[in-house]
């Protein structure tokens, strides 16, 4: 008997969903061995395979019947967890589908086609060039054909079975439409990979199975059971650690017994070779190095439920606005819990692993490498799906959101933050700030939005106190040695060994602008820490009421010794010392030295 079926909703998309994922996680190594485009990396399906594990875990926890939640769910999913090229064009691609069923509790077949003109369509938005012979190519014959189709054929098995076939056609010719797939003598690997996600899709509609894929379904829903109390109280483990792990074989007592000395609510959950665990810890850079014995760890996810428990109990005062920035911001660990501050963690890259800074890694760990002449040490944006977890966990919880970072003349970290607010729009005012300053001069800025914020000012208020704030901020980065410059590309090799030589010390800074600038420079280290200090008490003399902030890479007892000098001319004032982050100390280099200051101008009086 022929099965004929009218019309999709949640549940039938989310185990759908579940199939074309499985289906691509099957033929991930197919699709790296043909990834020859754009770049011949080899990674096309495992990127792939790590976006639907994103997709899958997301669809799995929702709870809702609906289309519309489970559409949302899904490109959630993809959001936070989307790998490479063809990651994020799927990513795109689901974030318009969920915006076209928006409402829907199910679709008809000519409804549904429609839904995938426009997902397609978001698709092509993503890509500034699109190309021929590509994903999108394939991505758009299939929905023409659905669009043609469902004019005539209201069965959702006869629909799909048939856009399949013109996918099919379509990956077929991608060789003719770029030359370097046709002189590789494959298909495009992305386009592949969505052929394969539209076999996994048909072939559960037609069928209905999807025993394939029981567990791994399983395995998100009894994760997500675990939910944070939003009850008063100690936290006594700290961090929410997730992630994957591949071994041919384990014993689950080895793994129990390893692991439950880093923390509590341990979930170990397996299927075949592949892992997932759950589990609250304070030490996640542990528990990854245990897991690492055993095998490959991968799709790491922490959460810091300290910061997400005290935003949960925040007072109930009005106004109510929530306050984030980056890691690249240097404030002691008080400050930032005092004003509840959530900090989004940059990636920090060593060699090809990429962890999340202060989180994954100590800043003490990455300078030890960096001192022991580790390659390849550099630090990377968070990803806008970062932003967006961390403003979709305050959204219904406050007012208004301050998100306040590092100059967005250094680094991408600011239009990270400024197309994750985009989606928010509609929900929460949310205003992403440029600090124009890093490490301690962004930490004092941070320090000076939670006063006002606990002061009762309303947002616009704190906005416009904060921006005159940034204009009277100062930082200044003494420099002891040039290598470091050198190495991270900041300055060029015959430059930097000429000032070498003569023994030349320069001291950094950043203009109006937050650009790098020079502030000055000396010959030999004594002169470099007495101007820097020089500098430093020069501009407080300037201002009202300043507030000063060090920040050192592994050299401490000279941080003290800036600290000592200032305070001979500022007596009584509290003057924190801090590690500068990463995203400071990898290009000043071990041994520099970071002075912020932060002051009213003459005029204003400081409430």
């Amino acid at each position: 008997m022929n099965i004929r079926i009218r019309y999709i909703d949640g549940l039938r998309l989310k185990r759908a969903i579940i199939a074309s994922a499985q289906r691509i996680l099957d033929m991930r190594e197919e699709l790296n061995e043909i990834n020859v485009f754009p770049v011949a990396d080899g990674d096309t399906g495992t990127n792939m395979a790590a976006t639907m594990h994103a997709i899958i875990d997301r669809a799995a926890a929702c709870q809702e019947g609906s289309l519309s939640e489970v559409c949302r769910s899904i490109a959630d999913g993809a959001l936070e967890g989307s790998r490479g090229n063809s990651g994020a064009i799927l990513a795109q691609f689901f974030s318009g589908l969920a915006d076209a069923c928006e409402g829907r509790e199910r679709l008809s077949s000519p409804a549904f086609a429609d839904a995938v003109h426009v997902a397609v369509e978001r698709a092509f938005e993503a890509l500034s060039n699109p190309r021929e012979g590509t994903i999108l190519t394939v991505m758009q014959d299939w929905a023409i054909q659905l669009n043609r189709q469902a004019e005539v054929e209201s069965d959702y098995v006869a629909l799909l079975q048939n856009a399949l076939q013109r996918a099919r056609i379509s990956l077929a010719e991608t060789p003719q439409k770029l030359k370097v797939l046709k002189k590789a003598g494959v298909v495009d690997a992305g386009a592949q990979g969505f052929v394969h996600l539209l076999e996994g899709l048909s072939d559960f509609i037609s069928s209905g199975k999807v025993a394939a894929l029981k567990a791994g379904a399983h395995l998100g829903e009894r994760i997500k059971g675990f939910h944070l109390r939003k009850a008063h109280g100690t936290i006594r483990f700290r961090y929410c650690t997730e992630f994957l792990f591949e071994v041919e074989a384990l014993q689950r007592a080895t793994v129990q017994e390893q692991l439950n000395s880093f923390g509590d609510s341990l979930i170990i959950v397996s299927s075949g070779r592949r892992w997932r665990v759950h589990i609250h810890t304070n030490d996640p850079q542990a528990v990854f190095a245990q897991a690492a014995r055993w095998g490959r760890v991968s799709n790491t996810k922490i959460e810091d439920m300290r910061g997400q428990h005290s935003a949960a109990i925040a007072h109930d005062a009005e106004p109510r606005i929530a306050l984030v920035t980056d890691s690249t911001c240097d404030l002691p660990e008080e400050t930032l819990q005092r004003y509840r501050v959530q900090v989004v963690p940059v990636q920090v890259m060593m060699g090809d692993k990429s962890l999340l800074d202060r989180v994954e890694i100590s800043t003490w760990e990455i300078y030890r490498a960096l001192k022991a002449g580790q390659p390849r040490i550099s630090t990377s944006q968070p990803s806008p799906a970062s932003y967006s977890a961390i403003y979709e966990s305050l959204a219904d919880r406050f007012q208004s959101i301050i998100s306040l970072h590092l100059s967005g003349a250094l680094s991408g970290t600011l239009n990270a933050a400024q197309t994750a607010a985009r989606s928010f729009a509609q929900r929460i005012k949310i205003e992403v700030m440029d600090s124009r300053t890093t490490s301690v001069g962004l930490g004092l800025l941070v320090a000076e939005a939670g006063r006002l914020i606990e002061q009762g000012f309303n947002h616009e208020d704190v906005l416009r106190r904060l921006r005159i704030a940034i204009a009277h901020s100062r930082l200044y980065v003494c420099i002891p040695t040039l290598k470091y410059l050198m190495r991270s590309g900041r300055l060029t090799k015959s430059r930097g060994l000429l000032a070498t030589l003569i023994n030349v010390k320069p001291i950094i800074s950043l203009d109006s602008e937050g650009r790098i600038i020079e502030a000055g420079r000396v010959i030999g280290l004594n002169r470099l820490w007495k101007k820097t200090v020089g500098l430093s008490i020069h501009y407080a003399e300037q201002v009202v009421d300043p507030r000063i902030q060090i920040a050192h890479a592994l050299d401490e007892e000279r941080a003290e010794w800036f600290r000592d000098r200032i305070k001979s001319i500022f007596p009584g004032k509290d003057i924190p010392i801090v590690e500068a982050s990463p995203a400071l100390g990898l290009h000043a280099g071990i041994g520099s030295i970071a002075v912020a200051v932060l002051g009213d101008p003459a005029h204003q009086l400081r409430v």
